[in-house]
């Protein structure tokens, strides 16, 4: 058979393509399954001169059947949509935040639309032989498509079983809690309070984890290793009516003493291998890397290997110095060594369709400040944060700005203020500013006014008397 199904990178794969990287391992031997059957398949004739590479069964070269099958047209893409949906569908993990183990379910679209068109559900079992604990019937809108949905584990068990039909068919998941007080080991997500369980069996330096045991004895040993650095401390909990220890560390160096410590709770350690992505600048969206760019340069500390731990489908890779990669792609790539694994995608930056509100506009000089949003007060003083229930006075250039989640909801501005007209301006001194003094003809020969004001000075004049402050207003130019 010249193709068949990576389930590391989840594609189809061809013989030829594979056998010109000349990449091989041990941990490749169950890695490629037939499109047709699912059983495992191996690359044969990589370095044969009489034969071209192919893919053929374990179980011998009887694979006739198989073949027939996918030489059909659209027999591939058929089968290569069926190896794609048989992922795996459970996954179990620890909610940081609620101290309680998880199990999470991950169907796509389809899936969920095939499991409510045959009224298939989940079940969950402590044993083969007993009766669910839990069961879930898929029916629309209470699964999100293609994201991990988690409900809480509560009966305890070492093994679980899972049926994801009707069947009966249960598949088993061993050492979900270890027995005999042994470590559980969750890897830590920053992004997300559900840690994945540990399934490798491997740890690797630098990388942050969290250990779980029924054994207060073992977490202490974990962080009194010379190797092992605590993080944030350790703690107690109680869930499934037991009690757990744990905490959180991470590996600095391997030795003796760190290895026979791990490889008593069936674990291995290995060096960690790194990447920088050096250009361009990109964002994280649901764990996957976005990039605005058909081209990243890469500085990983391995060796990229097409097929092997990089998914060249429709991309170049090209080594530009030392370890420098330079990759070009047109969709979506994927990385996997070791630690290191991440799915990059191509993504065309669009600006989002956002209707942004108007603030409301208030005018007034004087503003009672309430609960409904955060106030700011933006005087000659700079940016004040007001209190709620302080009465503020604006003057021409003050302003209150209301926020709500970050958005401006509201503006309040000063009054405009009204010019009033000479006579007007005299009119309303004289009633709020009474006080008068003696009228001196002489300090008014040389004035230049308004008609109202000539007016106003003639009847002072017959008077004898003038309003004090219009007489300072008229001597300043202010009337």
């Amino acid at each position: 058979m010249d193709k068949a199904f990576d389930i590391v990178f989840q594609t189809e794969v061809d013989a030829g393509e594979i056998a010109k990287t000349l990449y091989y391992s041990v941990g490749d031997r169950f890695r490629y399954k037939c499109l047709c059957c699912g059983e495992d398949v191996y690359l044969a004739a990589a370095d044969s001169i009489v034969m071209t590479p192919h893919f053929r069964h374990r179980r011998g070269n009887n694979e006739t059947d198989c073949e027939r099958y996918l030489g059909q047209p659209g027999a591939i893409e058929h089968y290569v949509l069926i190896r794609k949906n048989n992922r795996e569908h459970v996954r179990f993990c620890f909610n940081i935040e609620q101290k309680i183990f998880e199990m999470s379910i991950n169907l796509s679209h389809d899936e969920i639309e095939s499991f409510v068109e045959c009224g298939k559900k989940i079940s969950l079992f402590t044993k083969n032989s007993t009766q669910a604990f839990f069961t879930i019937q898929i029916h629309k809108g209470i699964l999100l498509p293609d994201k991990d949905n988690y409900f809480m584990l509560d009966e305890y068990s070492n093994d679980y079983y899972v049926s994801v039909d009707n069947s009966g068919m249960k598949e088993k998941y061993s050492d979900v809690i270890k027995s005999q007080f042994r470590l559980n080991i969750y890897r830590i997500n920053a992004e997300s309070v559900h840690y994945k369980r540990n399934t490798s069996g491997i740890l690797y330096t630098g990388d942050k984890y969290l250990a779980v045991s029924e054994s207060e004895n073992y977490i202490a040993e974990l962080i009194n290793l010379d190797s092992v650095n605590e993080e944030d401390g350790n703690f107690s909990f109680i869930t499934l009516g037991r009690k757990f220890h744990a905490a959180k560390f991470s590996i600095h160096f391997i030795d003796h003493n760190t290895q026979d410590f791990f490889r008593n709770h069936g674990l291995s350690i290995e060096c960690a291998e790194s990447m920088d992505i050096l250009w361009p600048p990109v964002f994280t969206k649901d764990n996957v890397i976005v990039s605005n760019e058909e081209k990243m340069y890469l500085l990983p500390s391995f060796e990229f290997i097409p097929h092997g731990n990089i998914d060249s489908n429709g991309m170049s890779l090209r080594k530009i110095c030392n370890n420098i990669y330079e990759i070009c792609y047109k969709d979506r790539v994927a990385i996997i060594e070791k630690n290191v694994e991440c799915q990059v995608l191509y993504e065309e930056y669009r600006l989002p369709d956002t209707t942004y509100d108007t603030p409301e506009y208030i005018y007034s000089n004087k503003f009672i400040v309430s609960d409904s949003y955060s106030y700011f007060l933006f005087d000659k003083n700079g940016c004040t944060p007001l209190a709620v229930g302080a009465t503020i006075y604006l003057s021409d250039t003050d302003y209150i700005v209301g926020y709500k989640n970050g958005h401006v909801k509201v503006m309040i501005v000063a009054e405009e203020r009204i010019e009033l007209d000479k006579g007007s301006l005299i009119q309303v001194v004289i009633k709020y500013h009474p006080q008068d003094e003696l009228f001196e003809p002489d300090d008014f020969m040389d004035i230049v006014a308004e008609e109202s004001v000539l007016s106003y000075l003639e009847s002072c004049y017959r008077s004898g008397r003038i309003n004090s402050v219009i007489k300072q207003y008229i001597k300043e130019g202010l009337i």
